[in-house]
C-alpha cells in the first residue's frame, strides 16, 4: 500500500485539535502639547489561542512593534495548572505567596523566563526561573484563612504571613526579610448607601483611611495615609461620567476630559500648567 495513504489513514484516526484563533490588534496615538509639539506612538500585537485535543488550552502572544526579539510569551493551561514561557512578571511567583502584603516593591517589570502555577484543593504553588532569580511560593486557603510563604534566590529574600477575613473586618500578620519583627494590621470596610469607608491600622505605626461617594455619575474619593516612616499623604479626586464623557479633577490641579468614540478616544488633560490633547485609534 502507498505509504502516503497509510500516513493519511493514521492521521485521520487521531483526534484533531480545533483551529487556532488568531487576533491582530493595535493602536495609533497622536498627542499635541500646547505650543504645537506632537508625539506619535503605535502598537501592534498578535495573539492566538487553541483548545487542544486533550482538553488543554495553548495561547501565545507577541508585541510586533516591541523593538526586541524577546517580547512574546506562550502558555499551556490544563488540570495540571498553567505553564508560561517567555515574558513573565519578574516577581510573579514571589508575590503569589505574600498574603499579608509585606513585599515592599511598588513596581514590577517583565523578564524572560518560565513560570508555573497550579492548585490542588485549597493548596496552591507557584514557581518561576529567569536570569534574574528563582522564586517559589506556597499558599493555603480555607474558610477565610490564608497562609503563605515565598522565597526568592535574588538577595535571599523571603516573606511569610497569614490573613483572615470575617464580615467587614480583615486582619493580617506577616514578616518579610527586611522587617525587624512581624507586622500586624487590621482593615475595616463598610458601605452605607452611596458611601464606602475603609480604614487600616498597622503595628508599624502606618495607617490609612479612605472615603468614596458614588451617585448619579459622580464619584468623590478622599484618602489620608501615614507611612511607617512618618510621611503623610492626602488626596482628593472627583470624577463625573455622563454617557461617553468622563471628567476628572484632583487636588494636584490635574484636570482631564475623556470622550469615548468607540474604537477611538479623545483626551484633553491639563497637568502642571501644560495642556495636552491626545487622539488614539485602536483596532
Amino acid at each position: 500500500m502507498n505509504k502516503s495513504i497509510i500516513a493519511l489513514a493514521i492521521a485521520a484516526a487521531l483526534p484533531v485539535a480545533a483551529q487556532a484563533d488568531a487576533t491582530l490588534s493595535g493602536s495609533v496615538s497622536v498627542a499635541v502639547v500646547a505650543g504645537g509639539a506632537t508625539e506619535t506612538t503605535s502598537a501592534l500585537a498578535i495573539a492566538s489561542s487553541e483548545v487542544l485535543a486533550n482538553g488543554m488550552t495553548a495561547t501565545a502572544n507577541m508585541d510586533v512593534l516591541g523593538g526586541t526579539l524577546n517580547n512574546g510569551k506562550a502558555s499551556l493551561a490544563g488540570d495540571f495548572g498553567t505553564l508560561t514561557a517567555g515574558g513573565i512578571d519578574d516577581d510573579g511567583a514571589y508575590e503569589a505567596g505574600d498574603v499579608a502584603g509585606r513585599y515592599s516593591a511598588t513596581t514590577t517589570g517583565t523578564v524572560q523566563g518560565v513560570h508555573y502555577a497550579g492548585s490542588v484543593a485549597d493548596f496552591s504553588v507557584a514557581v518561576q526561573t529567569s536570569a534574574a532569580s528563582t522564586q517559589m511560593s506556597a499558599t493555603y486557603d480555607l474558610n477565610g484563612l490564608s497562609l503563605g510563604y515565598a522565597t526568592n534566590t535574588s538577595g535571599s529574600a523571603s516573606v511569610a504571613g497569614a490573613s483572615y477575613s470575617f464580615g467587614d473586618l480583615s486582619v493580617t500578620v506577616g514578616k518579610a526579610s527586611g522587617d525587624a519583627q512581624a507586622v500586624g494590621s487590621a482593615t475595616y470596610a463598610l458601605t452605607v448607601d452611596a458611601i464606602a469607608l475603609s480604614a487600616t491600622a498597622s503595628s508599624d505605626s502606618s495607617n490609612s483611611i479612605s472615603a468614596t461617594y458614588a451617585l448619579d455619575g459622580i464619584s468623590l474619593v478622599a484618602k489620608a495615609a501615614r507611612t511607617a516612616a512618618g510621611v503623610n499623604s492626602n488626596s482628593l479626586t472627583a470624577t463625573y461620567t455622563s454617557g461617553d464623557l468622563t471628567l476628572t479633577a484632583d487636588d494636584s490641579n490635574t484636570v482631564s476630559a475623556a470622550l469615548d468614540l468607540g474604537n477611538a478616544d479623545l483626551t484633553v488633560k491639563r497637568e502642571t500648567g501644560t495642556t495636552t490633547m491626545t487622539y488614539k485609534v485602536s483596532f
